[in-house]
């Protein structure tokens, strides 16, 4: 696939466009994507073409740029050579063995320049008229995604009312090829629970969020870990989204990449459109767009 087939409503560390007309006209929602270590916006952009072309008529999509450099990552050589620079979104000083990652070692918070990257993006968002409502991760990305998930539900059990941390509340995610545990919280909300032991922080993550794993995915075992040890899978405690779905997990025939076949990613936007029509937004089947999204 070439960089020609990005969807003109993706932009990379950008703010959403006006929406044209498709999903209703007005501003759309806003999505915010999050690519896997070792990438950067272009390319996790042409990565998820065939997905963001079924979503583009109801949402604006943001592909974010990690702050740190970093090699090449998994998959991205040699089809992605020359591409970078790229970027990862845990500082390079941070390096973690198999058996680490395994046992849930790593850092457990949003590094400052990525929470602060996250927050103007949102405010930029809002300042246009839009709002994120959605979130989503491609591998490392995808800890930053429940980490932002966990941030969310934290601010609504200990500061519902507080204006400055508005902007932790997504609805739902989707979390693409997982990698390991645990989820990366922004400090911002982290220091509500300072000292707590258990309580909110501790709690399996509730809002809907779709876990698409790939069978043939040598990082396979680091997303089950994540989603085992992280999120509430087919449940729901109260989470103020109107669902009852929690998370639910799509196992595909794929490696360590977004899903090729048009089914595949008619499945991911079925869901996003479905759970949009239950926390409130617009919803429905994406059968006439899915039709075009072999490509």
């Amino acid at each position: 696939m070439s960089a020609s087939s990005t969807p003109a409503s993706v932009t990379r560390s950008g703010t959403p466009q006006p929406s044209d007309g498709s999903g209703g006209g007005g501003v759309k929602p806003t999505l915010l994507a999050f690519h896997g270590s070792g990438s950067n916006a272009t390319i996790h952009t042409i990565q998820m073409a065939r997905l963001s072309r079924l979503l583009k008529p109801h949402f604006d999509i943001i592909s974010l740029d990690a702050p740190y450099p970093s090699p090449a990552g998994p998959g991205i050589l040699p089809f992605f050579e020359g591409c970078g620079p790229y970027h990862r979104w845990i500082p390079p000083s941070e390096t973690l063995s198999i058996a680490a990652m395994r046992s849930g070692s790593g850092s457990s918070t949003l590094p400052p320049e990525v929470e602060d990257l996250v927050h103007s993006t949102i405010t930029s968002v809002a300042e246009k008229g839009s709002r994120v409502v959605g979130l989503l991760g491609f591998s490392q990305g995808t800890r930053v995604v429940a980490g932002l998930l966990k941030a969310a539900e934290i601010v609504q059990a200990r500061a519902p009312g507080d204006a400055a941390l508005a902007w932790l509340d997504f609805r739902f995610a989707v979390s693409v090829c997982g990698s390991y545990p645990p989820p990366l919280v922004p400090g911002a909300a982290k220091a509500l629970v300072e000292g707590e032991g258990g309580g909110v922080l501790a709690e399996k993550i509730k809002v809907p969020t779709l876990h698409v794993q790939g069978e043939k995915d040598e990082w396979d075992w680091a997303g089950k870990l994540l989603v085992e040890g992280s999120f509430d899978v087919g449940g729901d405690a109260g989470t103020g989204t109107g669902t009852g779905r929690g998370s639910e997990v799509l196992r595909l025939d794929m490696g360590h990449h977004y899903p090729v076949k048009a089914e595949d990613s008619k499945k991911i936007a079925d869901w996003v459109l479905s759970v949009w029509k239950d926390v409130g937004g617009e919803g429905g089947d994406v059968a006439a767009a899915g039709a075009g999204a072999s490509s």
